[in-house]
């Protein structure tokens, strides 16, 4: 399996910010990753609208390289150096070849306050680019009870740089 891309895409502009070289647990519509996303890509994140803009970046340029194995997506920001992995679990057997939908929860502790950070990526390959989105949430607790919600949704759009369907262009 090859990609684990896209979520990895923005969870890849955003995730990455707050998670380094750990194994996380998500979702996805179909059983395997489509092939098409393993490569290095030139990421755009652009946000579309957010509750709190201030707190979250209104455009990012990124580039990632996804790979993986089996149901791993392992993606690495070439920028910035976080590398996270994504575990993949198939719900059902919707898969097209051309999707990558998955979402991503993380728990941390800081202090008196618990925060969950939830992320909902949803990406379309079509040849040498894929188009999406990626909600991201952050819920902040104390004493187990919400004391604020931050969501921001950016649209994405990665163009591949390297990978297999590039080279098989030549």
């Amino acid at each position: 399996m090859r990609i684990k891309i896209f979520l990895i895409f923005i969870y890849f502009a955003f995730a990455l910010q707050f998670s380094f070289a750990e194994t996380l647990k998500g979702g996805t519509t179909f059983d395997a990753i489509p092939k098409g996303f393993f490569g290095t890509w030139r990421v755009i994140s652009k946000m579309q609208h957010s509750n709190n803009p201030s707190k979250f970046n209104k455009l990012s340029v990124d580039i990632w390289n996804l790979s993986g194995a089996a149901n791993v997506l392992v993606l690495e920001n070439a920028i910035t150096g976080a590398k996270s992995s994504i575990q993949i679990e198939s719900k059902n057997g919707d898969f097209d070849g051309k999707t990558l939908k998955f979402q991503r929860v993380k728990e941390e502790k800081s202090g008196k306050y618990k925060y969950i950070q939830r992320e909902s990526p949803e990406f379309v390959l079509d040849n040498n680019v894929f188009k999406g989105f990626d909600t991201f949430i952050i819920e902040k607790y104390e004493d187990n009870k919400l004391i604020s919600k931050d969501v921001v949704k950016y649209v994405v759009i990665g163009q591949k740089i390297s990978g297999e369907s590039k080279i098989n262009e030549w």
